[in-house]
């Protein structure tokens, strides 16, 4: 499927006093791989969540190829795959049976799943071992379920928050390339701590800092040693 574009303009969300974030205009072309970096707080979070249509904005407009997140036409959300937290998962399931579920909403057959699954079996590993429940899964191994659970649609949009959290450093790496290398074209968001595997996959990188944009660069080879540098600078200043 294509690449999905995104833009915003004049958003923000607030919860009571706190503005959590505030973006005069953003737009993600399709293809690009974007990753949001900042301290906890920065509204990372609250930036995807706002363009899952999972939060309302307090002010402005997300939209998806043109179409308003959160307006009357809903036919975005097919060309759009996320993975944010456990609470995405369905954790009485056991993970192929999760994965069959969130195929059969893009409408693939259980077949088309089964041949997508075995597309991530190296990466799952484990996960898949033993018919366990989700629920007795590792953090690790069920992060790994939710993360193919995004990626197995072939959507548009894949939005992952914190896809490396609880991952070993064979499953990050190997995260990293599919992430990169075998996402078809799709227009990818991901928000991390992990300032190497966001260069690593990123072909653009925001950082976010008290709910403002203040920096939008292309990743390129010196981009590591300059985000390095400005957190590092931050927290001497803190």
């Amino acid at each position: 499927m294509p690449g999905v574009s995104l833009s915003a303009s004049g958003l923000s969300k607030r919860y009571g006093a706190t503005e959590a974030l505030r973006l005069d205009a953003l737009a993600v072309g399709p293809g690009e791989r974007v990753g949001l970096v900042g301290n906890n707080g920065a509204g990372k979070t609250t930036l995807l969540r706002l363009a899952l249509d999972l939060i309302a904005p307090t002010t402005g407009v997300v939209a998806l190829d043109g179409v308003r997140v959160g307006g009357p036409d809903l036919g975005w959300k097919a060309r759009v795959a996320a993975f944010l937290d456990a609470g995405f998962l369905v954790d009485f399931l056991r993970p192929h049976e999760y994965l069959r579920l969130v195929g059969g909403a893009y409408g693939l057959s259980g077949a088309e799943v089964d041949a997508r699954i075995d597309r991530y079996r190296p990466f799952l590993g484990a996960a898949l071992d033993g018919g366990r429940l989700i629920r007795d899964l590792s953090l690790g191994n069920a992060g790994k379920v939710g993360i193919v659970s995004a990626l197995l649609p072939g959507a548009g949009l894949v939005v992952l928050d914190e896809p490396f959290a609880h991952l070993d450093p064979g499953a990050r790496i190997a995260l990293e390339r599919l992430l990169r290398d075998d996402t078809d074209g799709a227009t990818v968001l991901v928000s991390s701590h992990d300032l190497d595997h966001v260069v690593g996959v990123c072909t653009r990188v925001l950082v976010l800092a008290d709910g403002r944009l203040v920096r939008d660069t292309p990743s390129t080879p010196g981009t590591l040693a300059d985000l390095r540098a400005y957190f590092a600078d931050g927290a001497v200043r803190a």
